[in-house]
C-alpha cells in the first residue's frame, strides 16, 4: 500500500478490490488516482494506476461496441453454468445463489434467454449463468466449452443420462445437483445419496424452494474455484474485511504485487497470522506460501 496514503485512498482501493464489473473498476481507479499521495515516492504507483485505468477504459469501450452486435455472454471471472430440463428449478436456484431476479414459473421453457447473476461468497465472486432448458430450441451449448464449472440440475437421478451427450465435450469441472428434496422423506434421501456415491459423482442435494442445502452448494462452488483469500492489516488496526483473492500456492510476493506492481520491492518486513504460519505475527519472507484466510501486515521503507 502507498506511503502516507489517507483513508480516502484506502476506501477507493477497497471499492476497486470489491468491484464486480469493468465500469466499477474504472470508477474506483479514477478515485484512487484522485486521492493517491502526490510526491516523488508515489510516482510509480500513479503511473501503474493510470496504465491500468487506460487498459480497463479501452476494454470497456470495446465491450460496449461488441455488445451492439450479436448478443453473447461475456465471461467474468470464474464462470458456472446451470443446465437442466424444463421445470428443474434453474431460475429459482439462480435467484438463491446470486443477485439476479429471473422470471420463475411452473410453466415449461419459461427461460428463453440466458440469465446471468453474480454469486458473492465470503469475499469471492463467481458468475452464474442459467441457460434455457436442454431440450428446448433456445438452448445453446457453445458456452459450455469455456465454462469453469457446469452444474447439472436434476429432479431425479434417472435424468442424468439425458445430459451425457450434451456435456461430453465440456472441459470444465462438473457437479450434479439434485433439487426438490423437500418432496422426499429421510429414507428416500438416504437411498439417493447412496446411489450417487456408487456412481462416484460429485453431488449436492438441495431444495431451492426451501433454501435447503444452498449454503452447502455455495461452499462446493467455492471449493472448485481453487483460490485463497488473503487479508491485509495496518499496525494496531483490525484486518480488512475485503480479501485479496489469489490462486492456490501463491506467495507473500504475489499478494503484495496484486496490490500494485512493484510494491514487494519496498517491503522490509512482513508479519503473518493464519493457517500457513506457526504462530501469530510470525515474520515471513516474500517466498512464503500462503493459505486461505492468512492475514498479512506489511512494513515498508
Amino acid at each position: 500500500m502507498p506511503i502516507n496514503a489517507g483513508y480516502e485512498y484506502f476506501n477507493a482501493e477497497k471499492k476497486y478490490l470489491d468491484a464486480q464489473t469493468l465500469e466499477e473498476k474504472v470508477a474506483a481507479l479514477r478515485e484512487m488516482i484522485k486521492t493517491a499521495p502526490k510526491h516523488k515516492g508515489s510516482e510509480n504507483l500513479l503511473s501503474e494506476l493510470k496504465t491500468r485505468l487506460k487498459k480497463f477504459t479501452e476494454k470497456a469501450e470495446k465491450n460496449a461496441s461488441v455488445g451492439k452486435g450479436k448478443k453473447g455472454i461475456r465471461k467474468e471471472g470464474f464462470q458456472v453454468i446451470l443446465v437442466g430440463l424444463p421445470n428443474s428449478g434453474k431460475s429459482m436456484l439462480l435467484s438463491k445463489l446470486t443477485n439476479a431476479t429471473p422470471v420463475i414459473s411452473s410453466s415449461p421453457y419459461t427461460t428463453i434467454d440466458s440469465n446471468i447473476g453474480t454469486m458473492h461468497y465470503q469475499g469471492v465472486y463467481a458468475q452464474i449463468v442459467d441457460l434455457p432448458a436442454v431440450l428446448g430450441k433456445d438452448f445453446d451449448m457453445s458456452i459450455l466449452h469455456t465454462a469453469d464449472l457446469v452444474i447439472t440440475l436434476l429432479e431425479k437421478m434417472e435424468d442424468l443420462n439425458t445430459f451425457e451427450k450434451v456435456l461430453e465435450h465440456c472441459k470444465g469441472k462438473r457437479l450434479v445437483v439434485i433439487n426438490k428434496i423437500d418432496l422426499l422423506d429421510s429414507e428416500e434421501i438416504r437411498k439417493l445419496e447412496a446411489r450417487l456415491k456408487t456412481k462416484k459423482a460429485d453431488f449436492v442435494l438441495i431444495s431451492a424452494l426451501k433454501d435447503t442445502g444452498i449454503d452447502n452448494l455455495k461452499q462446493k462452488i467455492f471449493s472448485y474455484m481453487d483460490v485463497i483469500r488473503v487479508y491485509t492489516k495496518e499496525p494496531g488496526k483490525p484486518a480488512s474485511n475485503i480479501p485479496i483473492v489469489l490462486s492456490t500456492k501463491r506467495t507473500v510476493k504475489d499478494a503484495a504485487e496484486s496490490i500494485y506492481k512493484g510494491f514487494s520491492k519496498i517491503i522490509v518486513e512482513t508479519k503473518l497470522t493464519g493457517p500457513s504460519g506457526k504462530f501469530a505475527n510470525q515474520r515471513v519472507g516474500l517466498n512464503h506460501v500462503l493459505k486461505d484466510r492468512d492475514v498479512l501486515e506489511f512494513k515498508t521503507r
